[in-house]
């Protein structure tokens, strides 16, 4: 059973024990489950904009910390995508979760799926929020540019700009409009804080790098949202995803992602709930979907 830690403005946070140790997990709402899984190396904080949205909409929103990040334990090292994805059905099982909707983005759209193909029973919907459907080149491609050695200790904390210098380029690279005024700083200090808490490990990248995603995608067979923004640096992969996986529908959001602009968040919801109702008349398809550019991760 979670040990509940508090509740402010309607949500909730909780430990959830696993095999792998103990994950945190953010909730709000008393209804359908809808599994939110953060981009990395982000935190359950990314989905706080939403939770009280989607449980006013009748849902109850979860969002938990991957291990080695957020507020969660750190996780045994090397970990492959199949490993962050049964972790995520041990947090279910112990909420007492039979099925959910999933959602997951970047390197979480890749354990959601994983999730779907190693325990169907458990995935009633996916939600796709930008896939890295990449060849191998480009992926060792960005893989090269995204890994960044972390600096040694220094006494005089001059290392901890790395973390200022990292957190403000993981920005820019997801959202390219993105603008360092008052709401941008906000954003950003949230970017440090989860940046410093992240287990500082190449695991990850190693995880994100050898999973076969357009493979996996072909193996989906629950119905599928995919999600971008015209800013999103996988936008590319969008109509990758409507055409692997059968029957799939998408939505982009016109300029940035709401994840990077929290006024949009209603937007973000709506768009959730049409999907989880069957309202996707309005939704692209492999057929109607707009094919764009790879963007630079440099």
């Amino acid at each position: 059973m979670p040990h509940l830690l508090w509740g402010l403005l309607g949500i909730h946070r909780a430990f959830v024990e696993t095999p792998s140790g103990f994950v945190h997990v953010r909730s709000a709402g008393s209804g359908t489950p809808i599994i939110l899984l953060h981009w990395t190396p982000a935190s359950s904080k990314q989905y706080e904009p939403i939770l009280s949205g989607l449980a006013d909409l009748g849902y109850t929103a979860y969002a938990p910390d991957h291990l080695g990040y957020g507020q969660s334990d750190p996780r045994p090292a090397p970990w492959a995508i199949g490993d962050y994805a049964d972790n995520i059905a041990a947090v279910m099982d112990d909420l007492s979760i039979n099925a959910a909707i999933v959602v997951g983005g970047h390197l979480s759209a890749e354990i959601a799926v994983e999730l779907s193909l190693k325990h169907p029973q458990k995935v009633s919907k996916l939600v796709l929020d930008g896939s890295p459907v990449w060849d191998r080149t480009f992926r060792e491609e960005v893989l090269a540019t995204a890994r960044q050695s972390t600096p040694d200790w220094k006494e005089d904390g001059s290392h901890i700009a790395w973390v200022w210098e990292r957190s403000l380029w993981l920005q820019r690279m997801w959202d390219s409009g993105f603008i360092l005024d008052d709401d941008g700083a906000s954003l950003l200090r949230n970017a440090v804080v989860d940046s410093m808490l992240a287990q500082q490990s190449d695991d990850s990248a190693d995880a994100l790098k050898n999973y076969d995603m357009e493979e996996a995608l072909g193996k989906v067979t629950v119905p599928t949202l995919a999600l971008t923004a015209e800013t999103d640096p996988l936008n590319n992969c969008h109509t990758k995803v409507l055409g692997l996986v059968d029957g799939a529908v998408g939505h982009t959001f016109i300029g940035g992602h709401p994840h990077h602009h929290p006024d949009k968040a209603t937007d973000y919801i709506s768009v959730l709930h049409r999907f989880i109702s069957g309202e996707i008349d309005d939704f692209e398809t492999k057929e109607t979907a707009k094919n764009t550019e790879p963007k630079s991760y440099a």
